[in-house]
């Protein structure tokens, strides 16, 4: 019987020959992506400078871009990341994924050949996590593991995907606990007398949670153009996360499409929100400003960058804007036409 075929996209023991002084060969049995198995060569003045030429040679020989059965858990993860990165993902999620490649799914398996990785490995790797960091860390790697190898699945380096025939993560079902009438009384009290509590400003912002169900994030991103309080509703259009190397952001979109809602407000919250806004013009009244709010700020800024010199495009990125013009039409205001405009035309008359 002859020797069982090499997998496709694998090479078989390289060896070496010396053809003369400086000159050594190194050659290895590789099966083609068409399935046919041939003999590659490839020489260099020593044999570790053979075998590089001849490695890549090998590497390059698959015919398509991608990744294939040789590359690595690791060289899989990099190259998923970068297309979330290039994704429409949300920041906080596309944070996320990376944070659990680079901190389970390489540490774990990144040394691994992708088609090293079976089910019993996978097996192994995720019971290993759960009993380490916990069930519900492994149940997010176990998501994000199928991804990277659905990926390598779709270019060809991986018949199938081990992921889904892997043991499911079972996390006890914790009950959902609310706070009753009574405890939820108790608790806003009790943040009213608690001075520091009080000086975080934090009993307003729990009371409106309470009000709405909104995320934390959301509450946190809401803004006064975003409260009607004649009609008593909000638009929750954005949310707070944070960006590695930046800090904490405002996210002009919410955690999902689904998230992007308009609320009804209760009596109690139009009422705290109107109290809270009442407190920034009694603070500007009292300075003498009784004309300022808080967009002002907002406008002084983008006054403040055009005097210097700064383009519509800058003030626009330091606002927020996705359009120049609307920087320029509604917080720089219409500009006289230079004189020298008037000139350049005159000219030509």
């Amino acid at each position: 019987m002859g020797r069982p075929p090499l997998p496709v996209g694998a090479h078989g023991r390289i060896d070496f020959l010396e053809l003369g002084p400086k000159r050594i060969r190194a050659r290895a049995r590789y099966r083609d992506p068409d399935g046919v198995t041939r003999t590659v060569t490839r020489t260099g003045p020593t044999r570790a400078r053979a075998e590089r030429n001849l490695r890549a040679a090998l590497a390059a020989r698959t015919g398509i871009p991608g990744l294939a059965g040789t590359a690595t858990v690791q060289q899989a993860a990099a190259e998923w990341l970068e297309q979330v990165t290039a994704s429409d993902l949300a920041e906080q999620t596309k944070a996320q994924y990376k944070r659990f490649a680079t901190m389970h799914i390489v540490p774990g398996l990144g040394a691994l050949q992708l088609r090293e990785v079976t089910v019993p490995t996978v097996d192994r790797f995720l019971r290993a996590l759960a009993e380490r960091r916990g069930a519900a860390t492994a149940k997010t790697a176990r998501s994000v593991l199928s991804s990277i190898l659905g990926d390598a699945v779709r270019q060809g380096a991986l018949a199938g995907n081990p992921v889904r025939d892997a043991s499911r993560i079972r996390q006890p079902a914790r009950p959902a606990r609310a706070l009753t009438s009574a405890e939820t009384t108790d608790l806003l009290a009790k943040l009213d007398a608690d001075p520091r509590t009080v000086q975080l400003d934090l009993p307003d912002l729990v009371r409106f949670m309470l009000a709405t169900g909104v995320r934390l994030g959301e509450a946190l991103a809401l803004q006064w153009a975003r409260a009607d309080l004649t009609a008593g509703t909000v638009d929750i259009a954005a949310t707070i996360i944070r960006r590695p190397g930046v800090g904490l952001i405002v996210q002009e979109s919410t955690k999902s499409k689904a998230g992007a809602r308009t609320l009804a407000l209760p009596p109690s919250a139009v009422a705290m929100l109107q109290r809270r806004r009442g407190r920034v013009r009694q603070a500007a009244d009292r300075a003498g400003y009784p004309w300022v709010t808080s967009h002002t700020f907002r406008k002084t800024v983008a006054t403040r960058l055009d005097d210097a010199g700064l383009s519509a495009r800058v003030i626009a990125d330091q606002l927020g804007h996705s359009r120049p013009s609307l920087t320029q039409d509604v917080y720089m205001g219409r500009r006289v036409v230079s004189a020298d405009a008037a000139l350049a035309l005159d000219s030509d008359s």
